[in-house]
């Protein structure tokens, strides 16, 4: 590379445009886009716990109620028909 090509290349990049204005402020444009809400999805969810929650206590309240027709203590005392599996099985 000879002087003359050197001299163009250092030409061209002190003609570039000034950037230091578009820097000004940076990490504040950073730092708002980041406390922006992200999403409505987030939003939503909070809007919908009470309704999780309501599911969640639901569902807790029916799985504790549900009780076993024969217990295994019955089971394995009682009648040979009823086996341990069907204790689990519902049946």
């Amino acid at each position: 590379m000879n002087d003359e090509q050197l001299n163009k290349i250092f030409q061209t990049a002190r003609t570039k445009p000034d950037t230091s204005r578009a820097e000004y402020g940076f990490e504040t444009r950073v730092l708002a886009r980041l406390r922006e809400p992200v999403a409505p999805w987030f939003a939503l969810a909070w809007r919908l716990l009470p309704a999780f929650a309501a599911v969640v206590l639901v569902a807790g309240a029916w799985c504790y109620n549900e009780r076993p027709a024969v217990t295994i203590e019955a089971a394995m005392a009682g009648s040979e028909s009823t086996t341990v599996a069907g204790v689990f099985a519902g049946d």
